[in-house]
């Protein structure tokens, strides 16, 4: 399979209820997970390079490495 693009592999941690939604896209489609995710992220960035942002604010409620 030469034309499939190289992948690696990585964790994330989802809350309950998007790991539900997920899961229920990827059943009604009768795809993977995996693959709703993949197509998510390539749409995502799609956006992005279209919309030439120069910085990303998401609302993060913790600083990394911060506990608690």
């Amino acid at each position: 399979m030469a034309s499939e693009k190289l992948r690696e592999r990585i964790t994330i941690s989802l809350d309950k209820e998007a790991l539900e939604r997920i899961s229920s896209i990827a059943s009604e489609n009768d795809v993977s997970i995996a693959r709703v995710i993949r197509y998510a992220v390539d749409d995502f960035l799609e956006g992005w390079k279209e919309s030439r942002q120069e910085q990303l604010f998401l609302p993060f409620s913790k600083k990394k490495g911060e506990v608690g």
